[in-house]
């Protein structure tokens, strides 16, 4: 199952006998997924997150730190408490970081 929230695609899969669980093809064509390619996986409280080991920077560090921000962001997504920002209001955004 397909759907999309804020142009973040998300599907919808199962674990498997054996604690498989299938990465749907569109994903893997989008993020040049492999056969055999490897995984970093965290956890925190009850969600999973999963980053190609591949794409990981550097600095370990930076890359946790990214997917805490992408943790908190799910939050307010599932709380809907995200918001739209002009170009304007992103650039201003941007330069604050």
């Amino acid at each position: 199952m397909k759907s999309m929230i804020n142009h973040m695609e998300i599907e919808i899969s199962k674990l498997g006998e054996r604690g498989q669980i299938v990465i749907p093809q569109e994903i893997r064509d989008k993020l040049n997924m492999k056969k055999g390619e490897k995984f970093i996986m965290l956890t925190e409280n009850e969600d999973i997150i999963i980053r190609q080991v591949s794409k990981l920077k550097s600095n370990i560090e930076e890359d946790l730190i990214d997917m805490k921000k992408a943790d908190r962001i799910w939050g307010e997504i599932e709380k809907g408490k995200f918001r739209k920002f002009t170009k304007e209001e992103f650039e201003k955004e941007m330069e604050s970081w």
